[in-house]
């Protein structure tokens, strides 16, 4: 059996968009992260890009027994990425809390994120997944005395996403 390593996942963040921005109210996305912060060589796993649609029961009596479902609102799944916090070499932190002011707080708007399966450009072949996101969590260092210190980044997804492939 073939394996496949996903060894050059581009993940790129920020708070301005070129173009149509994904999110709450938008149609059609297109363009880029403006202002970009490359969290590419911090990340360790995760960031997993997927999405779900809510489904609704709608059985009723003529449903002959069984339970009928209509799909609902899609929605984004969190991106959660494991990523090496290194307080010593590691910039990671003063990206998620100055470049990207940190856990959001009521009435802050949402930050971008686009990653690529690699790092090469946009493509039908390497589409990027885009969404408008909020920071949900940041965990900034965790492990014991001796163990690789790692932090715990989380992003909510907000409105629209979208594949872009140019």
């Amino acid at each position: 059996m073939a394996a496949f390593a996903n060894i050059s996942r581009t993940t790129l963040m920020g708070t301005t968009w070129t173009g149509t921005a994904p999110g709450p109210a938008v149609v059609t996305p297109s363009g880029t992260i403006a202002s970009t912060s490359d969290i590419t060589p911090f990340v360790v796993s995760g960031g997993d890009p997927g999405w779900s649609a809510n489904m609704v029961d709608i059985t009723h009596m003529g449903a002959l027994g069984y339970t009928v479902v209509i799909p609902g609102i899609t929605t984004g799944d969190t991106l959660v990425f494991e990523a090496n916090s290194d307080w010593a070499a590691s910039q990671l932190g003063v990206i998620v809390r100055t470049t990207l002011d940190g856990v959001a707080r009521p009435g802050d708007v949402p930050i971008y994120v686009d990653i690529k399966p690699t790092s090469a450009a946009r493509s039908a072949t390497n589409p990027s997944f885009v969404a408008a996101v909020y920071i949900s969590k940041w965990m900034p260092y965790g492990g014991a005395v001796g163990s690789k210190a790692a932090a715990t980044l989380e992003l909510t997804i907000t409105g629209t996403f979208v594949d872009l492939t140019s």
